[in-house]
This record gives structure tokens, sequence and C-alpha cells, in this order.
């Protein structure tokens, strides 16, 4: 939950809850949706974006950085989180952004009209009157092609999770302080989970799923998702009802994956075809089938005509990416017979036409850089060389165009309508933005040119710190040297820490390349 929840504002004062980056929300992935989706959204590079419950801006403030002519508007009620949105903003120099601290019972019409409005963490969370605001902002502010994405908690998997809530806060709310409140909560769960016979009975799995996932939580995510007064999750059709009152429709997930009944077996993916006469009640029937706990559903005005049918034509006016490899593992290109190509993620696409098997290739190559269809298919011709060399005719272009719609159905390729600036190659000088910089300066999430979170070990959290552009790899290597020799950074080798000061250079050496490589591949790196 990213949002410093409107009724309560001193308990986010207290914890706030950490700001970070959610891809989901980005406005790239909100038009993408809406363009195949069939609406005209405005162009990320020049919109206006409005964020309820902003916190410190870790998800507004980088959208505002990689897209300096769109204008970007948030709002919280943690006069704390807000400062510190603020410190950042001033910093960096962000002349396109604003962050309020205020309630969002009064925002108006004279706050404008917004191409996209993003409120995650926030509406299961605050009171009915609240919720029926945020629905009225979303009416009434969003321009007539504009998009809106809020995230809530569903049933029936709350159902389960909200027992697990109120025994917590049944032993919780016996104690005043607030740490003392989230301890207690976390000795109960494991009370309860010892205490209980356990027999491999529903329920004390059930707990212990439970507990495994408490004890993986910061405290405050545990405090704010489970231990705050107000946590209503709803059912997906009532949630289409209530939009429904407000002029509004139901456009898509941010998950494009999860609105598929094909990732279902052959027999349930044709079961929910049949007794699903709307899109709604497919994608409610799914949340039975998944036992959903959480939606990041995104809206639109009531009167666009969407067209639910996604063609290849779609395809040719976005960008492409993917981490896709031959399961083979050989480069060496065999236009002869099917192929696997998995990504990361473990999504799997079999294919036998060669021009899409050159395609995913050279999308790996540019990974993780999108690139347009037209330049994909250009470079995969150019792949195939003496093998296939097709001319750039439309009845090619159309079976590659089918493919990569097919690729993305299957959540093999992602699909953008627009690229940030990074490099896919370490730089003689390497640098990260300056907004990387401040964020590992002052201890925050970091976050990428993809806007996504980037997990970094101590060796990769002092190593961005130099890179400012100005140092070779020399240079940056006796930097670290000098920060193991300052007790600012340890050495360890099998868990031992190391004070020798070769085994120490060797192991920063690889150490060194190794993470710069990662950061590469993360979207880390500018010219």
């Amino acid at each position: 939950m990213e949002m410093s929840q409107f009724d309560h504002s001193t308990s986010y004062d207290e914890i706030p809850y950490e700001s970070r980056p959610y891809p989901q929300s980005h406005p790239d992935r909100l038009a993408t949706l809406g363009y195949l989706f069939g609406m005209e959204p405005t162009p990320i590079t020049k919109c206006r974006v409005l964020e309820l419950g902003c916190a410190s801006g870790g998800n507004l403030i980088p959208m505002a950085y990689h897209l300096p002519n769109s204008e970007f508007v948030g709002i919280d009620l943690s006069s704390r989180q807000v400062e510190i949105g603020q410190e950042m903003i001033e910093a960096l120099g962000l002349k396109n952004i604003q962050i309020k601290q205020g309630n969002l019972m009064d925002i108006d019409s004279s706050w404008g009209g917004f191409d996209y409005i993003i409120c995650h963490g926030v509406y299961s969370w605050v009171s009915d009157e609240t919720q029926e605001k945020i629905l009225s902002i979303v009416s009434k502010n969003l321009a007539p092609q504009g998009i809106a994405y809020i995230s809530y908690n569903t049933y029936p998997g709350w159902h389960i999770r909200e027992m697990i809530r109120h025994i917590m806060l049944y032993h919780a709310n016996q104690f005043k302080e607030t740490r003392e409140r989230i301890e207690q909560a976390r000795a109960f769960m494991d009370f309860l989970v010892r205490s209980i016979p356990s027999g491999n009975t529903a329920y004390h799995l059930l707990l212990q799923n439970e507990l495994s996932l408490i004890q993986q939580s910061q405290d405050w995510y545990l405090f704010h998702d489970h231990l705050e007064e107000v946590n209503v999750p709803i059912y997906f059709y009532q949630f289409v009802e209530r939009i429904g009152r407000h002029g509004l429709q139901y456009l898509a997930e941010a998950e494009f994956p999860t609105m598929l009944t094909c990732h279902f077996p052959q027999e349930v993916s044709e079961t929910l075809e049949r007794i699903s006469p709307d899109i709604i009640h497919a994608e409610q029937y799914m949340d039975f089938l998944r036992n959903r706990l959480f939606r990041q559903t995104l809206l639109c005005h009531r009167e666009i005509p969407l067209k639910r049918d996604l063609t290849a034509e779609k395809v040719k006016r976005l960008f492409i990416a993917s981490d896709t490899s031959s399961e083979r593992g050989s480069l060496d290109f065999i236009p002869e017979g099917k192929e696997i190509f998995r990504t990361s993620a473990g999504s799997t696409v079999e294919t036998d036409f060669p021009l899409t098997k050159s395609a995913l290739r050279v999308l790996k190559g540019y990974w993780p850089r999108a690139i347009r269809f037209d330049h994909l298919f250009r470079e995969a011709n150019r792949f195939l060389g003496h093998h296939h060399p097709y001319e750039e005719d439309q009845e090619k272009q159309q079976a590659l165009a089918e493919d990569i719609l097919h690729c993305y159905v299957a959540n093999i390729v992602e699909l953008h309508t627009w690229q940030a600036e990074f490099v896919i190659q370490v730089p003689k000088r390497p640098k990260v933005s300056p907004l990387v910089m401040y964020q590992a300066n002052h201890h925050l999430p970091i976050t990428n040119q993809r806007h996504e979170l980037v997990h970094l070990d101590a060796i990769g959290k002092q190593l961005i710190l130099l890179l400012n552009g100005m140092k070779e790899r020399k240079e940056i290597l006796q930097k670290l040297i000098e920060q193991v020799q300052q007790g600012a950074l340890i050495v360890h080798q099998n868990g031992h820490p190391l004070s020798d000061d070769e085994q120490i250079r060797n192991i920063l050496v690889g150490a060194m390349e190794q993470t710069l490589a990662h950061l590469c591949l993360s979207a880390m790196l500018i010219a």
C-alpha cells in the first residue's frame, strides 16, 4: 500500500510506508493497454498525471524525471512523507511535478483534467465516503480519452487473509505503542502455528503459509496492510458496479496476462468461455478459480467504445522488448523445425517460423531496451542472411506482427508506447542518472529507467555512488579499494571477511565487472 491513509495520517507519519516505483502503474503501461483495446490515449511524453496517495513520491518522481515534458501532481495527507518528496524534487531541480500535502476530499474541478490518474494501495484502506470520492475524482477529472489505475484487495482471496488479520488485530489491539503492536502480532501468529496440532490440517497449513509471509514482511508493510483500522476488500463484480454508477467502465488489468482464459487448462478455458456472457463474468470466475487477493484495474469513461479483439496492426505502432532465449542455448540459426523460446520468468513459446525465431533473437540482443516493430523487422531479416532473405513486403510484416501479438498474449514479449534512454553496453566511463545517485545517497529504493525497483548488494550500493560518468574502471576499482581500507566496505569470501590486499583486489575486480554488467542489464546506465 503506497498511500498515507487519508482518514488517519498520524500512523503514516509515525511509520512511513516505503515509497517505491510500481511499473504496472506507469502511464506507458496504461497507454499501451488503452491503445490495444481501441482507445486513443494521450502520448505519455506530453500528458498530465495525478497520483492519489503519492506518499513521498517514490512512484511519481521517477516518472516526472524521465518524462520532462509531462506534468505530474501528487497528493498525500502525511506531512512527513510529502516533505521528503518535496526535498527530492528540489534537489533534482524538477519543474514538472508538484507533491501537495492535503486531503483528496478537497480535489475539485479547479485541479483540471488529467490524462492518467493513479491510485495505488489506497482504495481498500479508506472509508466508504473516501472510496466514493476517489471514483468521483476519476469520473470528473479524467480526460475524455484518459485512463485511471486503481488497486484494491479482492475476495475471495481476502476472506482467508481477513481471518488472519482479525486474529492479529484482536491480540495487538491490547497494546498502545505501534512497535509493540507489530511485535505482538508477529509473536501471536508464531504462537498459533506452534500450538495448533498439525496433522497437515487445512487450518494449520493455512497458518503456516500466512506466518511465512508475515515473517518476510517489513514492519511498515505488516502494520499498514494488516493492522490498520480500515481494510475493506471487495469482489471484482461489486467494484465494476460501483464504477458504473460514476459513468466509468472496466478497461483492463494492469497485469495483462491475468485477463486471459487461455492460460488455464483447455477444459477449464472452454468452460469459462461458455459460461461467461461478458468480460466481467469471465474476470470474476477467474478470481474464484485463482482465489485472487489483489487487483490492479484500469478504468476509462463509459462512452468510449472499446474493441476487445486484439489485432496485429496495433503491434506495428509499438515498441517491443523481450529477454527470451532459445532452449537449445545456441545462437546458431537453424531455420527448419520448431524451436522453443523461454523468458527468464519461465514463460515459453514454440515457433517454426524463421522470421519469428530471428526476431526473438534480435530482441534478446537489445534487452532490456524496446525497439519499434519496423526496426525489429529489418533486423530480423538481416539476421536471417542467406537462409530466408525476406523482402520488406506486407505479407511477411503481417505474419511477424501476428506472431509478436501471440508472444505478447503468451507473456513472452512486452509492448510499449515509449522507450527511456539508457545504454545496453557498459560505457568506458559508466554513469547512472542523478535520480539514481540521489536515491542511493539517501538510502531510498533504487528505480531504473524501466520504472522498476532494483535490488543491489553491498558492493553494488557503493559502486553506483562512483558512477558519475567521470571515472574509468581503474579509478572506480581504486575507490572501492579505498572504501575497504576505510572500513566502509567489507569484502567476504566463503562467508568470512578478507584482510589480504591482493585477495581483496582480485575479488573486487570480478565483483565490479559483474555488477556493472548487472546494472547494464537492469537498465541503470545512461550515456
